[in-house]
């Protein structure tokens, strides 16, 4: 969303700085497969290449636009359910609508990690590190901004987004 794009980018500077980084749009990885030869005794195993899916979900979210929370849960759906089959999946939702919902996308939603606030943008290495400590972490309480404007993960060499306020009043 084109109103918090620069919280989007220091989001990814912080990711980053912390070795993750943005899935490509058809990455692939190899997995062992292990096939039974149509019930006969012998195993085989082949390697084969699916689509890689993504380790770490940030959905960045806006209040602006109309049903901006039904479709958060929408998105969140699929994920979701990758972490109750068992998958090793991190979920995080940033922004104004995480901002307005917090705790309640936890009781919607219990298998998101991070709820966190715009003001958040800056810090959400430490929030990830108490996520590792096994904690579902909601930071949506009022926090002075420390602005770092050499983590951000500029889409562009030339331009820069601004902040002029952080999240919105919606």
């Amino acid at each position: 969303c084109q109103m918090n794009a620069a919280d989007s980018e220091r989001i990814e500077g912080q990711l980053s700085s912390l070795g993750i980084r943005r899935l490509l749009e058809n990455e692939m990885k190899d997995v062992e497969v292990v096939s039974d030869n149509d019930g006969l005794m012998q195993e085989t195993k082949v390697i084969k290449s699916i689509k890689k899916k993504p380790d770490v979900i940030v959905l960045n979210t806006c209040s602006i636009r109309d049903h901006a929370e039904q479709k958060v849960y929408s998105y969140l759906g699929p994920h979701a359910k990758r972490k109750r089959d068992g998958e090793d999946v991190t979920i995080i939702v940033a922004g104004c609508v995480a901002q307005q919902e917090g705790q309640s996308l936890l009781r919607r939603v219990p298998e998101i990690d991070l709820v966190m606030g715009p003001q958040y943008a800056n810090r959400i290495s430490d929030l990830l590190e108490d996520v590792a400590n096994g904690n579902q972490v909601v930071a949506t309480e009022a926090s002075h901004i420390m602005e770092d404007s050499t983590k951000p993960r500029r889409q562009s060499a030339t331009c820069a987004w601004v902040n002029v306020i952080y999240g919105c009043n919606e």
